[in-house]
């Protein structure tokens, strides 16, 4: 698996995070917007790859925006808006996970794991491509939701370590024992697609 790199959601045209942050502290709704702008699709992302359910991982999302928004005084560090947020959205995940395996229920959409691929791979790539993604997500729900997350931080988000730890609030070794034990899982159950 190569690692994705992403951006912390910059946008250079505009204001940094931290002046966002601070503004929003200050109560600017529009400056709280493009907070949101730069992080929805994001958190979209990782809350439906946790879930397995778009609807539930747009509900998730959503809370996750009413509860910064709600307590963004309480937050003491602008420059922590990120993690915060993540963990926020991971928090609320790994609850709803929580409460579905103690009703013993696991919501599956499939729909949601496959993303619409662009025109230009063939009809054969494409269909192996969305095998393949169906066979990950197969191996994903295996794992424990708590190297999910860790995976899913890692190598989708493009998180560090530290910034994985500092999400989820444990140890950096925590996440790089959760991050090894999710690779081997994954590199077992993908065997076939290798």
């Amino acid at each position: 698996m190569s690692r994705q790199t992403t951006g912390a959601g910059a946008d250079s045209s505009g204001p940094d995070e931290v002046t966002l942050v601070a503004r929003a502290q200050d109560g600017d709704l529009v400056a709280f917007e493009q907070l949101v702008d730069r992080y929805e699709s994001r958190l979209l992302g990782l809350c439906i790859r946790m879930l397995r359910h778009r609807a539930d991982a747009e509900d998730i999302v959503q809370d996750t925006f009413l509860t910064a928004w709600r307590r963004l005084d309480s937050l003491d560090e602008p420059s922590a808006f990120k993690a915060w947020v993540f963990r926020l959205a991971s928090n609320g995940c790994l609850d709803l996970l929580r409460r579905r395996r103690s009703r013993g229920t696991e919501a599956v959409d499939p729909a949601d794991m496959v993303e619409e691929l662009a025109t230009g791979p063939s009809v054969e790539e494409r269909a192996e491509t969305s095998a393949a993604v169906r066979e990950l997500d197969r191996v994903l729900v295996t794992l424990s939701p708590e190297q999910r997350i860790a995976w899913l931080l890692y190598e989708i988000e493009g998180q560090s370590y530290a910034e994985i730890a500092e999400v989820l609030g444990v140890t950096e070794g925590s996440v790089r024992g959760r991050i090894h034990r999710a690779r081997l899982a994954i590199v077992e159950g993908m065997k076939g697609w290798a």
